[in-house]
């Protein structure tokens, strides 16, 4: 099956549309955050790696999305949006079947 990377691309972008979703943060490994955090920063670039985190395995696609929410939104309905929406998005693309979405709801924004 030939994975629709395009795709996977739009989703930084659906994530953040979400109704209640503040803030969308880098969900890949702090190690891999870093790196490309600081390449990019030493090369005058916009950041290139999407805050949505894809990862393909044998079985099928793992995505995982890291989240902040504001402090007037419930945390599961947001989470569950966004896991709807992931979800959603990559049936509908034509790409490997998705086994695992995780959404981490990371910081809750508080009106001060």
């Amino acid at each position: 099956m030939t994975t629709d990377v395009s795709s996977f691309d739009q989703l930084d972008a659906l994530v953040r549309r979400v109704p209640g979703v503040a803030a969308l943060y880098p969900a890949g490994s702090m190690v891999a955050t870093v790196v490309t955090a600081t390449l990019d920063a030493v090369a005058h670039r916009a950041p290139a790696a999407p805050l949505v985190h894809i990862e393909q395995r044998a079985d099928g696609v793992r995505v995982t999305a890291r989240i902040g929410i504001g402090a007037t939104k419930s945390s599961g309905d947001v989470s569950g949006r966004v896991h709807d929406v992931i979800a959603a998005h990559l049936e509908q693309g034509g790409n490997p079947p998705v086994v695992q979405i995780v959404v981490i709801v990371a910081s809750v924004w508080l009106n001060v």
